[in-house]
């Protein structure tokens, strides 16, 4: 039985449904025929309605910290005097090591810096001298006019701000050089999809530079515990599953801090499949950061396929290849697409045929009778009580 997605559905049974409506020669002297089209347009707009919330709900990625930017939304000019007082003071660490970090930064005439969760601009109005050209993001209109603002003062001309959302930096593509995140990464509610856009935004040279609270049980403060949801290595390993590889550590001069810096990674193996593991896999799947798309073809799906993964037969995929609204029905642009076939040869194909589009596809070397073996839930299978 061909495989439809929910939007396929949707579009079938509100045109049906519609076609029902159509009044006949004579409708408008046909009392009965008027109170059927009142009926029909009435049901045709409830389930439109449905349809849309459910697919709305459907694709989206809970917030990992729901609330943690709460605080920043409209401050008052109270407000923002008060952040000023607490980011840009002695006793702060990373204001005291603010000379440290920027070394660390390894800062160049000519490039192009993007300072994502720019605050009150502290270290905005440091890098800004030391490069061409520096974009304070911050999903703060607030904090934005007053980094402008205190630049202008300071007769600092080259930057410019850029207003982010929760989910995305907002920056072009292949438009920056570095991108700094300092005591900013823990207040990514959807981390996949923002730290996409840096790699998106990235050059391919590109390098992150990230700066972070040390999260230590039974060590560190009650408020970083409190405050930041995880530990570096958990931030560590959500970073490398967007797209990137660590290339550094620098811990030494921090007491409850670390800084690490990233560099682009394609994450395949020689091969050219994805490097990563069967539980990166898991993970992506049940946290909804990834989907999974089987390309055999349709007698093959019948014969066995994985619950919750789509059918996209490779001979479909080559049909639609240049038609970027087609491929946009089964190819999300803000999730990672694993895509399994029956050894991993149709995946390289597929990866191979797509890659001109801005997909995070990852072929898997592992077939459908693998991944079962891995744990993956089979289509009609019994769970286990």
């Amino acid at each position: 039985m061909p495989r439809f997605t929910m939007s396929k559905i949707k579009r079938r049974m509100i045109t049906s449904l519609t076609t029902l409506a159509i009044p006949s020669y004579g409708f408008k002297n046909n009392s009965m025929n008027f109170r059927r089209l009142i009926f029909i347009k009435t049901l045709c707009l409830t389930l439109c309605c449905l349809f849309s919330a459910t697919d709305f709900v459907a694709a989206q990625e809970a917030s990992v910290k729901p609330g943690i930017n709460d605080k920043f939304i409209n401050p008052t000019a109270e407000d923002l005097a008060s952040f000023v007082e607490r980011f840009e003071k002695e006793g702060r660490e990373i204001y005291d090591q603010r000379e440290n970090i920027i070394a660390c930064c390894q800062l160049r005439p000519g490039m192009d810096v993007a300072d994502v969760g720019a605050g009150t601009g502290l270290f905005a109005r440091l890098i800004a001298p030391k490069v061409n050209k520096l974009y304070a993001v911050d999903i703060n209109d607030t904090f934005l006019d007053h980094i402008k603002s205190s630049c202008d003062s300071a007769n600092v001309e080259n930057v410019e701000t850029v207003l982010c959302t929760t989910d995305s930096v907002e920056l072009q593509p292949n438009s920056v050089d570095l991108i700094f995140i300092c005591d900013t990464y823990h207040h990514f509610e959807f981390p996949y999809k923002t730290m996409r856009s840096i790699y998106n935004a990235l050059k391919p040279e590109g390098v992150v530079v990230l700066v972070e609270f040390d999260r230590i049980e039974g060590e560190s403060s009650e408020w970083i515990l409190g405050h930041v949801r995880a530990d570096r290595e958990t931030f560590t390993k959500e970073i490398e599953l967007a797209g990137f590889e660590e290339i550094e550590l620098k811990d030494d001069f921090f007491e409850t801090s670390y800084l690490k810096r990233f560099k682009k990674s394609a994450r395949k193996t020689e091969a050219g499949h994805t490097a990563d593991s069967i539980e990166d896999v898991k993970s992506a799947l049940a946290d909804k950061t990834a989907t999974m798309l089987d390309i055999r073809e349709q007698a093959e799906w019948d014969a066995g396929h994985l619950a919750n993964s789509t059918l996209v037969p490779l001979s479909k995929i080559k049909t639609m290849a240049d038609d970027a609204e087609k491929l946009g029905e089964f190819f999300p642009k803000d999730q990672i697409i694993y895509l399994h076939c029956k050894a991993g040869g149709r995946t390289l194909k597929t990866a191979e045929l797509l890659k001109s589009h801005d997909y995070d596809i990852r072929p898997l070397a592992w077939g459908f009778d693998r991944l079962v073996e891995e744990g993956l839930e089979k289509a009609g299978a019994e769970k286990d009580e």
